[in-house]
């Protein structure tokens, strides 16, 4: 090329590399900016581009391309009488950028993690990055701090909105749900983090820090996703068996919910969890009853996906859809998405670009389970791998129940996971023990 007559490759390939890094560290806070990095490091990185086809991991991504495309086509040009007027074809084809350019970034991202320390240092740049995070939603719930904070002619927006009565901390984000995902994808690796500097007294304080400020920031989401998912990312890190150490946190946190919702028939025991319990948490584990599943929002949202699938199952009703179709049945009530990932794919691209999409995920997460969890990595890189497993398993759990996917921070991130993911499968480590 001829710009080796002026940059030494190995110059350029730093820079690409400090592009992406300073990507991923600004990406929680600044999200546009920190993605344009990113999309530059990924473009410069040219070397593997030749090298596409020949990984058959991107395989299943390009016919789902063509398969989505397809759909696009046809929900363009033979438009369906029962949303004809309300959809717009432009929106259909504007949503594509929600999945064909994170196809890309799986594949061209994965120079940028293909070994334990490029990876360990993804994660110590995403937890780094997250203390805007931490600082602005314990600043909005503690000091009422509110925003929205509009920087550099609004390319930055950091919402902190007001607290309305029953609602969770946001943070920067504008729901407490995407705000409670991010913390997810952060929590495993705060707390490797805390197992690498226990013994230095430094580092071990800001470690603590920021395992204390993670978790308290996640319990006033008041989010039961990102409840679960503080649950299952402290067990994927420290095994069942820390189970032991949980349960006692875990009985103080729930028995004086119980008092207060009156599953303990004492009158003074109910008035003493009413007291310390805040009514906003009371009135989430309220909302968990099952004595009619059909008033439960989600239940009426799957239920409404489900059908509109199996009237066009194979190519679906394109991209951004949904609420359209949602709003056809239900007058004004509108929502955004399915709140469930499977069935979003379904219905946006048709079964077939679900099945290939979801199959593909699950064999991500299942055959790089077998190698993190190994006993024969040294510790000191294991774990980081731990937390990055650990961390997409819980960005997908999150998506069982909430699409949090359109968030370009959280869509982003998933997908450059998993291109590690994909880099802890076949590569041969050096750090293998040879017993």
């Amino acid at each position: 090329m001829q710009i080796n007559k002026y940059i030494n490759p190995s110059q350029l390939n730093t820079k690409i590399f400090n592009f992406f890094n300073i990507g991923i560290f600004l990406l929680p806070s600044v999200p546009l900016i920190a993605s344009l990095l990113i999309l530059i490091a990924c473009f410069y990185n040219k070397s593997r581009i030749n090298k596409y086809l020949k990984d058959i991991w991107n395989l299943p991504f390009l016919i789902s391309t063509l398969l989505i495309i397809l759909s696009c086509i046809s929900n363009s040009l033979f438009r369906n009488d029962i949303y004809k007027d309300v959809v717009s074809i432009d929106l259909i084809w504007f949503g594509l950028a929600n999945w064909l350019p994170y196809f890309w970034i799986f594949w061209i991202s994965q120079k940028f993690s293909d070994n334990f320390k490029s990876r360990k240092k993804i994660c110590f740049l995403l937890l780094s990055g997250s203390l805007p995070i931490i600082i602005s939603g314990l600043l909005q719930y503690f000091l009422k701090l509110h925003g929205p904070f509009i920087f550099i002619n609004g390319l930055v927006t950091w919402y902190s909105r007001r607290i309305h009565p029953m609602d969770g901390m946001t943070g920067i984000f504008n729901n407490a749900n995407y705000l409670g995902t991010w913390l997810n994808i952060v929590w495993p690796i705060s707390l490797v983090s805390l197992i690498e500097n226990i013994k230095k007294p430094k580092r071990r304080l800001v470690s603590v820090l920021f395992v204390a400020g993670i978790l308290i920031c996640t319990i006033l989401t008041f989010s039961r996703n990102a409840w679960i998912g503080l649950l299952i990312g402290t067990l994927c890190i420290f095994g069942i068996k820390s189970i032991k150490l949980i349960a006692p946190f875990l009985i103080l946190i729930i028995l004086p919910i119980l008092m207060a919702l009156g599953f303990i028939p004492n009158e003074r025991l109910i008035n003493v969890g009413q007291k310390i319990v805040p009514e906003t948490i009371l009135h989430q584990f309220n909302s968990i009853g099952i004595q009619n599943l059909d008033s439960f929002p989600r239940i009426k949202i799957w239920s409404e996906s489900i059908n509109y699938i199996s009237i066009k199952p194979l190519l679906g009703w394109g991209a951004s859809s949904f609420p359209s179709l949602f709003k056809i049945n239900n007058n004004s009530t509108f929502f955004g998405h399915t709140h469930n990932l499977p069935l979003e794919l379904s219905l946006s691209f048709g079964i077939p670009v679900a099945l290939i999409i979801i199959t593909v995920i699950t064999l991500l997460i299942i055959r790089s389970k077998n190698i993190v969890f190994q006993k024969t990595f040294t510790k000191k890189y294991v774990s980081y791998d731990k937390a990055w497993w650990t961390s997409t398993l819980l960005i997908l759990s999150f998506h069982m129940f909430d699409l949090t996917y359109f968030d370009i921070r959280i869509g982003l991130t998933l997908w450059i996971l998993l291109g590690g993911l994909k880099n802890i499968i076949s590569e041969k480590s050096p750090f293998l023990d040879p017993k």
